[in-house]
């Protein structure tokens, strides 16, 4: 799917996933916006390889996604219109037994994982329905629909994430923009993710890693 002149936003870039994402975008034709919280040396390779690979634009922000002021102030460098596709891939998992479980880490994974997507939708979707066109890739796992023991925070908010897509999936969205769906992908190698530039044929889409 060719996707020439549009722009798309990662979160969770300098991870694995989130950086054969962005690049497989940047080969489609579109401008990338990665963010995360980390800036080492692996962003900047990153950033250098999608370049030279892909001759798209890249630019970078270091953000902290539970922090909502933080994202506003990523939004107010980027104006939310120049957003295209969004892909909110950063997350995070924590095993713990729920007596063992810290409020503080409880916060910071339905933090990271559900709120701030949720965010990041609020900041794009209106604009999405007034351009006509836009794509909200959100990256969900298999624990989302079954769980396992000892990671009950992640799977509450995957659990929660598909519910959020869901919701949207329902509303006037689909009616504004196409239809959305569901898509389940395997995690054990990364470059697996490229099938993501066949999902960007979808407006609302719930990718699950198993």
């Amino acid at each position: 799917m060719e996707l020439q002149g549009r722009t798309a936003l990662v979160t969770g870039f300098a991870g694995a996933i989130g950086s054969v994402i962005a690049t497989s975008l940047a080969n489609a034709g579109c401008d990338v916006i990665g963010v995360d919280k980390k800036n080492h040396d692996i962003v900047r390779m990153s950033i250098d390889e999608i370049k030279a690979e892909s001759k798209r634009d890249v630019k970078f922000f270091q953000c902290n996604l539970l922090n909502k002021e933080d994202i506003h102030k990523v939004f107010q460098d980027l104006k939310s219109g120049d957003v295209d596709i969004l892909v909110n891939e950063a997350g995070r998992l924590s095993i713990n037994k729920i007596e063992d479980l810290s409020d503080d880490v409880w916060d910071e994974d339905i933090g990271l994982n559900l709120t701030a997507p949720f965010v990041l939708i609020k900041l794009v979707i209106g604009l999405m329905k007034d351009k006509g066109w836009g794509r909200i890739i959100n990256i969900s796992s298999i624990l989302g629909i079954k769980a396992t023991g000892s990671i009950i925070s992640y799977i509450a908010s995957k659990t929660g994430l598909i519910g959020l897509t869901r919701d949207q999936i329902w509303s006037d969205f689909p009616r504004t923009l196409g239809p959305c769906g569901y898509c389940r992908l395997e995690k054990r190698c990364p470059y697996h993710w490229e099938q993501c530039i066949l999902l960007s044929q979808y407006p609302f889409l719930q990718v699950y890693e198993s």
